[in-house]
């Protein structure tokens, strides 16, 4: 089992400088890409021999606006949270596929919304022991809805939207209950943080 020496100080945001473990053992497939022990020498010199990580696939994450001030949610059940929760469309990337054009994707199969303009807040790490996944957030512009969903999830989600004055009074974060939806919903919606300057990515 190869080990990984993680450098002292704050670390880069390129992986790199941290190493990759080669022979990472793979204990499960499915949609789980792998779980794997790993060896870590941590910043202060002590030595963890048996780091769990866990590896999903990478998502992106969609909060739609519609050009009248309004958000595009969806109602469903998700088995994970063991309940009907208010969430945002958005899922899995295909191998090799850039995380905006999967966001592209996402919003018109779930919803049968585009946009005409994209925001990107990056990539999130969602369990910072474990890793397990990366969320891509954004947030799409002016949309409006062209057809019906064309490949919604297998939970038939409801569609629904919201004035963006009356959010937070329609919907509440246990609601949600899902830690990247809610990061997502209060980023977009904070003023130190809502996109209100010029998207800094466009639709092709």
């Amino acid at each position: 089992m190869a080990a990984i020496v993680v450098p002292a100080g704050l670390p880069s945001n390129d992986e790199r400088s941290v190493g990759h473990n080669a022979a990472a053992r793979r204990l499960s497939g499915g949609p789980i890409v792998e779980v794997a022990i790993e060896s870590v020498r941590l910043p202060d010199g002590e030595e963890v021999s048996d780091y769990y990580q866990v590896r999903l696939p990478e998502y992106a994450l969609v909060f739609a606006v519609t050009a009248t001030e309004h958000g595009v949610l969806l109602r469903q059940y998700k088995h994970g949270v063991r309940r009907v929760c208010v969430g945002l469309p958005g899922s899995a990337l295909d191998a090799h596929e850039d995380p905006l054009a999967a966001a592209q994707r996402e919003l018109r199969e779930e919803t049968g919304y585009t946009a005409t303009a994209w925001h990107d807040y990056g990539g999130f790490v969602t369990n910072s022991n474990q890793r397990c996944s990366v969320a891509h957030l954004f947030v799409a512009h002016g949309c409006h809805r062209g057809s019906d969903a064309t490949a919604p999830d297998m939970e038939r989600p409801e569609v629904f939207e919201v004035p963006l004055q009356q959010l937070w009074s329609s919907v509440s974060l246990n609601d949600v209950g899902q830690i990247s939806h809610a990061a997502l919903l209060l980023l977009a919606t904070h003023p130190a943080h809502s996109p209100r300057l010029p998207a800094t990515r466009y639709s092709p």
